[in-house]
């Protein structure tokens, strides 16, 4: 991780009239730890992103840069909202709405940070439906490392504790971003970043929330969150079969569904 970061940094290199990066991440972490290792985070899932992707080296810097200065702009809004610990009111979620904007004017003051470091602080809330914000855009007016980033910023969140809710599960999440609707996200991104994580997870061993456990055998391609699992006492449980059965059965009670990895 920190060859990673290290090696990054050289895209980012500042002359001597110019902010140090460095300072701005120094900065970052003594403002809100917990939003520092967030973007250190999503840097990290940006990189490996780009790499399942078949990025050339130079944009897989790129793609971890634009994920370790994406949320720059939360460090300007106002410590109270930021820090909140339960439920935002929608007067506070307006405010932390700003920090894509703020991000991407802090970031335009310095000419030798990259333009798609700054679009991936301005656009990493867009969605290519046109759903999300600042501006509603869609398609191909979102830069390509912004959807990278969209995608590990909220797969990191997500699976990750907060104060006001326990880390989500990755089957979890996949699912979550299956049930959103992935026509929200750049196709063929959403799709290896699926598939490949899904797969990082074969023969794991995971609860159910049946209170059963078993290892993960099979990926199931059309529908990544709900595999093939082997069960201690050698029963072979398909997730996505059983989850259709249960709407042809009409039945009430929920699907059998990966709880935890162990």
């Amino acid at each position: 991780a920190n060859e990673i970061l290290a090696e990054t940094m050289r895209i980012m290199r500042q002359d001597e009239s110019d902010i140090s990066v460095f300072d701005m991440l120094l900065n970052m972490k003594n403002i809100d730890d917990s939003v520092y290792v967030h973007c250190i985070d999503v840097a990290l899932i940006s990189n490996v992103l780009a790499r399942w992707l078949h990025f050339s080296e130079e944009d897989q810097q790129m793609a971890t840069a634009c994920g370790l200065f994406h949320d720059v702009g939360k460090f300007l809004l106002p410590a109270n909202v930021l820090r909140k610990p339960g439920k935002l009111t929608p007067d506070e979620f307006s405010i932390i709405k700003t920090h894509t904007i703020e991000g991407f004017h802090l970031l335009n003051k310095y000419k030798n940070i990259p333009h798609s470091v700054k679009n991936a602080a301005l656009m990493h809330h867009e969605k290519c439906d046109g759903s999300g914000y600042p501006y509603g855009l869609s398609g191909d007016e979102i830069d390509k490392f912004a959807k990278i980033v969209t995608i590990a910023d909220i797969f990191d969140a997500m699976t990750s504790d907060r104060v006001y809710r326990k880390a989500m599960c990755p089957f979890s999440v996949m699912k979550a971003f299956e049930d959103e609707g992935i026509q929200k996200y750049e196709m063929k991104y959403i799709l290896t970043f699926l598939e490949n994580v899904a797969n990082s997870y074969l023969n794991h061993r995971v609860t159910l929330t049946n209170g059963m456990e078993g290892d993960v055998i099979f990926i199931n391609r059309d529908d990544y969150s709900r595999p093939v699992i082997r069960t201690t006492n050698d029963e072979i449980v398909d997730l996505q079969d059983e989850y259709y059965q249960g709407i042809m059965n009409l039945r009430n009670q929920k699907s059998v569904s990966i709880e935890t990895i162990i």
